[in-house]
């Protein structure tokens, strides 16, 4: 039986295979709808999670260990709700936040939305430890404790 709020192994396999099918157009040069786009740019973006994506059935069952870092499609994920925030510019602080890193951080883009990640893993953390949503007021905090000179 899963813990409270933990996809069932069929959820993720379905989840994962997004992932693989827009990842494997990609590399086909196959026609892309918009979210495969969005997803083929992110993996595409980390070469060293490229090689999960030579064995289908590895890729769709693997556990990640936590003490190895980052869960590779967690990242992956995360990366792709980031991308979604600041493009409808929700929470509103989110596209500010990305604009400052770059403009008066000095950060590339990847870099930036990096820092931003690690706030979102970390409401993402505090949400499922709670058994419930993320808070959006403590994500928003966090943000702008980024845009602080």
């Amino acid at each position: 039986m899963n813990e409270p709020n933990t996809p069932d192994r069929e959820q993720l396999r379905a989840h994962r295979q997004i992932f693989w099918d827009a990842w494997q157009k990609a590399q086909a040069d196959l026609p892309l709808d918009a979210l495969q786009v969005r997803i083929a740019r992110i993996i595409g973006m980390h070469p060293e999670y490229h090689h999960f994506f030579n064995d289908l059935e590895d890729f769709l069952d693997r556990d990640f260990e936590v003490d190895s870092g980052m869960n590779p499609y967690l990242h992956l994920s995360l990366h792709l709700a980031l991308e979604e925030q600041v493009a409808i510019h929700q929470p509103p602080e989110v596209a500010g936040c990305l604009e400052f890193l770059m403009q008066r951080k000095n950060k590339d883009r990847h870099d930036a939305l990096h820092a931003i990640l690690e706030v979102l893993a970390e409401t993402v953390y505090y949400a499922q430890q709670r058994g419930g949503e993320p808070d959006i007021q403590a994500y928003s905090a966090g943000l702008k404790e980024l845009m602080k000179p």
